[in-house]
């Protein structure tokens, strides 16, 4: 089995599986919801859903992307698209224009994270020797996605710079994603390659003491003992039909001028499935906003496993699926470049990692777009995580998310 159906092989319940609506509760709009950044969001945990629906066969595993990073990659490529192909760019981004787009709550924290002390998010666009970018797209890459633009020959040395991209990847992310783009992804008749780097390193607010606790895997019914996160502190809990939801913050230096924090949903056992939350954040792009909780209650018990874990997959079958058809197949990109029209995207690559201990998560993403060549109660409450969860890392300014994903599966 390829590595990208062993990482999404969970998610293959999806298409069989429909949210049951009366299990949740109906949540109005949270006050200062952005709306088409929600929209956004929601589209990459549809491409995500999308990733495991195509998965065969197989044993539950984890899962992890960064809709930031593919909601900037594909950002600079509509940037540079026209005609059809750039208004399926703006639908599948949940953006009415290019100029709402740039001004995104997303992309305006893009440009912020170089600023802060251990989260950083780098962007860059290579393109062929004997081509050239147009000056109005270098200039609005440079401004709104903090891109520099550099020129590689494609022809003759394709594999030297498809090492340059994944050069460029691993510095940005401190060599936790060393290869973004796989060997044989670029070649003599690759005219461009556009990627970026998101690399997050944050304590929490309070660090967690450590047992060793059960974890219930869902294929097989197996249970291991793992290493978990506990604390009798009070915490951001909240408590909904079917499901319940942690708020964790992260320390959030005061200098910096974003805030994290992770938020956990847990389905209740046999009632509320990890499918059924996908596809309610999938249809309701105010999900995670309106489901993260604002006040602390007592805690009984609490235990969050600590995880590592990597997942990668190429996304042009998927962004078909879900609306995005033209730049595939001989799209207008005469914004980027003045032989732009008739060509064509031939990957889109993905590639996550994190680790969450008791201290902090550290957590990298990069996202290479490659071608475009020719063709809660008040008396104590628990949360135990001792069972498939989702995961997400939200900056609470923007309600960007910068990483969203699943844990399945704790066996060594």
């Amino acid at each position: 089995m390829s590595p990208i159906g062993r990482f999404v092989l969970f998610l293959t319940l999806f298409a069989a599986w429909r949210l049951r609506s009366t299990l949740f509760a109906e949540v109005p709009p949270a006050p200062g919801v952005d709306s088409a950044s929600a929209i956004g969001n929601a589209s990459c945990v549809a491409l995500a859903r999308e990733a495991g629906v195509r998965a065969k066969g197989g044993t539950a595993r984890n899962f992890i992307i960064s809709p930031l990073s593919i909601h900037a990659a594909l950002a600079k490529v509509a940037a540079g698209a026209r005609g059809d192909t750039v208004n399926e760019l703006l639908r599948f981004l949940g953006s009415a224009s290019l100029n709402e787009l740039h001004r995104a709550a997303a992309t305006e924290l893009v440009g912020r994270l170089n600023g802060l002390a251990q989260t950083s998010f780098a962007s860059g666009v290579w393109v062929d020797r004997m081509l050239a970018l147009r000056p109005e797209f270098t200039a609005i890459a440079a401004s709104r996605y903090n891109t520099t633009a550099e020129s590689v020959d494609f022809v003759s040395g394709a594999e030297q710079a498809r090492q340059r991209v994944n050069a460029f990847v691993a510095d940005a992310t401190n060599k936790h994603i060393i290869e973004v783009l796989p060997p044989g992804s670029v070649n003599s008749s690759t005219a461009v390659v556009l990627a970026n780097a998101l690399y997050f390193k944050e304590a929490w607010s309070q660090p967690f003491d450590v047992s060793t606790l059960p974890f219930h895997i869902s294929a097989g019914g197996t249970t291991v003992r793992v290493p978990s996160m506990t604390t009798s502190r009070s915490q951001h809990i909240a408590v909904y039909p079917g499901f319940r939801a942690l708020k964790l913050p992260y320390k959030n230096d005061v200098e910096q001028q974003a805030e994290f924090y992770m938020l956990i949903l847990l389905p209740d056992r046999d009632t509320v499935s990890l499918a059924d939350l996908y596809d309610k954040a999938v249809s309701t792009p105010e999900f995670m906003k309106t489901h993260t909780p604002t006040g602390k209650v007592p805690v009984r018990r609490l235990m969050v496993p600590k995880f590592k874990f990597t997942s990668e997959f190429e996304a042009s079958s998927d962004m078909r699926k879900l609306g995005v058809t033209t730049a595939f197949e001989g799209g207008d990109f005469s914004g980027m470049m003045t032989v732009g029209k008739g060509l064509s995207i031939n990957g889109v690559y993905h590639k996550a990692t994190i680790e969450v201990d008791e201290v902090d998560t550290v957590a990298a993403a990069a996202t290479a777009v490659v071608g475009l060549g020719s063709a809660g109660p008040g008396h104590g409450v628990d949360f135990v995580a001792d069972r498939p969860f989702l995961f997400a890392v939200v900056e609470e300014g923007t309600d960007a998310v910068l990483l969203l994903g699943h844990v399945a599966n704790l066996l060594a």
